[in-house]
């Protein structure tokens, strides 16, 4: 059975809320995007389950035009201006992220960070993202380690095989990030695991970067973030390929035979049907699929391109 999508405007929950005491955290990775994405310039670039542009300081500086793609159309109505002011170049859309409103080959980069966790069909969502990146596009993919220093002590002691296979660990759900246990998935992935799907949806690891390495309530509460960015950007550079930490960060490369070389400047021009991929034509806010003839709307100045 499929699971659907995960939708947090169910939860009424604020997702900035979360990150109020993660200074750390947010520092870490940020570490790591400006190392990846340094010297890096495009026109489309592509946050998948951005939220409300956490990240966006790190690539819209870089890129023409940018885009926060996410399904909760609450969390995007609610910090559309706040990013607009700083960013004017970032544009917000609700999608669903296995069946995005992209043309192919629209975008020359963009990442994924906390939110393959709730990725249940990790080849269905590659196999579109590769669909709207351009080849030779920059793709940066950061998943929950499943095999860090943590729970490999934790697995010891408990007796737990569990991290010897290679399968998606589901952690316990319960209050975190506001869910509710069941009904949200948390799955913890081996490296090897992301590896592999990658490679079979032709997409190259060029980097890799443990992220995190203090992500330890005492720590943080002891030493206090300014000291452990200092640490965390210490370990980054003797440490980047450990699998101590809880998050890895992977530098990718779409490698694409059927490259259609194109060039486009508005989002009109990059959005079609999320459903079947045809053309839209646009009225004043909303859009009709030319195909199936399903209607979208434009709601305060947010597509809404959300599908099952």
């Amino acid at each position: 059975m499929i699971k659907k999508v995960v939708n947090y405007d169910g939860y009424d929950y604020d997702y900035t809320k979360y990150w109020k005491d993660r200074e750390y955290e947010n520092n870490a990775e940020h570490l790591v995007l400006d190392k990846f994405l340094k010297d890096k310039h495009g026109s489309w670039f592509i946050d998948i389950g951005g939220s409300y542009g956490r990240l966006a300081d790190t690539y819209a500086n870089k890129f023409d035009r940018c885009i926060v793609l996410d399904y909760s159309l609450k969390t995007l109505k609610k910090n559309l201006h706040i990013v607009k002011e700083k960013f004017p170049n970032v544009t917000f859309i609700a999608a669903n992220a296995y069946k995005m409103p992209f043309r192919p080959n629209s975008f020359d980069g963009g990442l994924m960070v906390r939110v393959l966790h709730h990725i249940e069909r990790q080849e269905e969502y590659f196999n579109e993202l590769t669909r709207i990146l351009k080849d030779d596009s920059i793709y940066i993919q950061e998943f929950a380690n499943k095999i860090h220093l943590k729970a490999r002590i934790r697995a010891l002691l408990k007796r737990d095989k569990a991290l010897l296979s290679k399968e998606p660990l589901q952690q316990p759900t319960i209050n975190m990030e506001g869910s509710r246990d069941g009904d949200v998935s948390f799955l913890n992935y081996h490296p090897q695991y992301i590896k592999e799907i990658l490679e079979t949806c032709n997409i190259e690891v060029k980097d890799r970067q443990g992220c995190s390495f203090f992500r330890i309530p005492l720590f943080k509460k002891i030493l206090g973030a300014n000291l452990l960015t200092l640490l965390e950007e210490i370990f980054q550079k003797l440490l980047p390929n450990s699998n101590i930490p809880p998050s890895i960060f992977l530098k990718t490369e779409i490698d694409k035979d059927d490259e259609e070389e194109t060039s486009y400047e508005t989002l009109q021009q990059i959005l079609v049907c999320p459903m079947c991929k045809s053309s839209l034509a646009f009225g004043e806010n909303k859009a009709i699929c030319d195909n199936c003839h399903k209607e979208y709307i434009k709601d305060d100045n947010i597509w809404d391109f959300r599908v099952e």
